[in-house]
């Protein structure tokens, strides 16, 4: 069973990594794309809404979206990673790993480091995070059934006739 487990955990941190990567790839070492001048926007969600009102909701949900989306699956698999599955050190975390893409994009001008990418990216982080916990609780209840019908032969709760309480295995 621990081995079991060590190759889940194995499995998952080549996704982890293969998603860095990624995540990387696209956001600080894009070739061909390299701004003339350093750019910082510091307003909060201000070039967001002047993207909704004149490019469309297209482009709008694209970046919106976007930013929350890519960092799902860091909140999703860093806990798993972790030996303490803390949601602030998950969270701090992917703050922390989004505040040095950003920083790199200035840094090397490969893009606009944004303060609404910084908060996007990082409720992405969150989602990802409340997702894995989400799942977590589906397999262990999951796992509480079947350890109940193994032991029991009944997928119900078994209630002892001397006190309302659920006896399980």
């Amino acid at each position: 069973m621990k081995r079991l487990l060590e190759k889940k955990k194995l499995i998952c941190l080549i996704i982890f990594m293969t998603y860095i990567s990624i995540v990387l790839k696209l956001t600080v070492f894009r070739f061909g794309f390299l701004y003339d001048k350093r750019q910082l926007n510091a307003t909060i969600f201000i070039d967001l809404i002047n993207v909704y009102r004149n490019v469309g909701t297209g482009v709008f949900l694209r970046l919106f979206l976007g930013n929350i989306g890519w960092f799902v699956p860091f909140g999703f698999f860093l806990p798993v990673l972790l030996k303490k599955e803390r949601f602030s050190a998950v969270i701090i975390t992917g703050f922390l790993f989004s505040l040095s893409i950003e920083t790199l994009q200035y840094v090397f001008r490969k893009g606009v480091a944004e303060l609404d990418d910084l908060i996007l990216n990082t409720l992405g982080v969150v989602i990802g995070y409340l997702i894995y916990k989400l799942t977590l609780t589906l397999f262990r209840k999951r796992e509480l059934r079947f350890r109940q019908i193994r032991s029991t032969g009944s997928p119900y709760p078994i209630y002892s006739a001397t006190s309302r309480s659920t006896t399980l295995p």
